[in-house]
């Protein structure tokens, strides 16, 4: 290992690498321009390998290198810093190569470094590709579309395709590889009933983390948001499927005498099945079956924060946000509904369904530190970045690439699935 890092302190040393700049969580490097190709030199790779199979087996949370066509960045949970160039360890870490983004980022900031002259990559801008992890990198390779009467309506990855397989009489795939639902399943309830009895049966056996979560609550699959559905499953399981899944979050915030302006931050409860003990939006819930956007936002705003009916009427619809996540559990190209709620400075909200441990208010400045840390629910960034950007707190004075970060609040999901199975840009060819 003390050979590859070597390689890495000669690069310096040659002027081959700058080291631009460094924080308590990573270090930065860029090439010049004339040697654009030591971002993609063999001999790196070759090296990134040496460190990953040198870890002595310490378990590897985040990629401390990201190399694209333009960026050689650096990232880590732990310290990594020029100290630790020639050192016989590197902290907790492994390399990633490859021309797209790391598949996970670092929960902290980041330093990062453009070349060529191009301007670096914000903490804004990497939190952005953090919750689109499986639009930048996802493993295409090892995933095969998901159809129901012949339209693309998900995505389902290698282990849940060979799970599938095992129904013949529910799942068909084709020679090119496309897993459809049997034709014979005619109707939604045909076709609703026969998909609950295989996850029912997944979920015995324990063969899908997600399922240990399961809801006894529906999502509906569509072809698009205004077709009608196609089958329910529970939401649980959505994800096995990377169906395109919908939900309700409200900004409540509150121009405060003394905080300014200010957000009001709901903890997640700690038995809560997916992301507990998180920070997230002061009101958030799924599109489950029967309900409309604007049925969920007022249920879920009276059930999770107690909000009155007379403060519920300055309600107002801000559009929505849309992102492409994976995690251990599947894959997310999700969309949120967002609103914006305006509160006297006197409310407190207070949760009645169990599911919010603690409502905190906190001022904007300190919103857009909290949302870079490991304990803010990642897929709840979209919506806080979209309302910070829609007031003005993060501009094109502070965020030079602005409109790069508003593109990937809003990810065309359903361009990506509305093409036939032949013409989707997600196929396995």
């Amino acid at each position: 290992m003390s050979e590859s890092i070597g390689r890495f302190e000669m690069l310096l040393s040659r002027g081959e690498a700058h080291l631009l700049g460094t924080s308590e969580v990573g270090l930065s490097l860029t090439t010049p321009a004339s040697r654009p190709e030591v971002s993609v030199n063999s001999s790196f790779q070759r090296d990134a390998n040496n460190l990953l199979e040198d870890g002595n087996g310490l378990e590897c949370h985040s990629p401390p290198l990201c190399l694209t066509e333009s960026k050689v960045t650096f990232l880590s949970l732990g310290a990594f810093s020029p100290s630790n160039i020639g050192h016989s360890k590197l902290p907790c870490t492994q390399l990633s190569f490859g021309l797209q983004p790391a598949r996970t980022f670092c929960e902290n900031s980041c330093t990062s470094v453009a070349i060529n002259g191009e301007p670096p990559m914000s903490k804004f801008m990497n939190l952005a590709r953090k919750f689109n992890c499986f639009y930048f990198n996802g493993d295409l390779q090892r995933c095969r579309p998901f159809l129901v009467c012949g339209k693309q309506v998900g995505v389902m990855q290698a282990k849940v395709v060979e799970a599938a397989c095992r129904y013949p009489d529910v799942f068909q795939m084709d020679s090119s590889g496309m897993i459809s639902m049997h034709p014979s399943l005619k109707t939604y309830e045909e076709r609703s009933a026969r998909i609950n009895h295989v996850l029912t049966q997944w979920k015995e056996e324990r063969l899908f983390v997600t399922l240990k979560g399961w809801r006894n609550e529906c999502y509906e699959v569509r072809t698009g948001f205004a077709d009608p559905p196609l089958l329910k499953m529970d939401r649980s399981a959505a994800c096995l499927f990377g169906v395109r899944q919908y939900g309700v979050e409200i900004n409540g915030y509150t121009r405060h005498p003394q905080l300014g302006m200010s957000l009001w931050l709901q903890r997640r409860a700690l038995t809560k099945p997916t992301w507990p003990g998180k920070w997230d939006n002061m009101v958030a819930g799924g599109l489950s079956v029967g309900h409309s956007v604007l049925d969920t936002a007022l249920k879920e705003a009276e059930e999770e924060a107690s909000i009155p009916a007379y403060l519920l009427a300055n309600l107002r619809s801000a559009g929505s946000v849309s992102f492409y996540f994976e995690s251990e559990r599947g894959l997310f190209p999700n969309t949120e509904f967002v609103y914006d709620l305006e509160l006297p400075a006197d409310f407190v909200p207070h949760n009645s369904d169990g599911e919010v441990d603690i409502f905190e208010l906190v001022p904007v400045s300190q919103v857009m530190e909290r949302i870079f840390t490991p304990e803010y629910k990642t897929t709840s960034c979209p919506t806080t970045l979209d309302f910070l950007i829609r007031h003005g707190f993060i501009n094109s004075d502070n965020e030079p690439r602005l409109p790069e970060l508003v593109e990937l609040l809003h990810i065309p999901l359903h361009y990506l699935y509305s093409q036939s199975s032949s013409q989707s840009p997600i196929s396995p060819n």
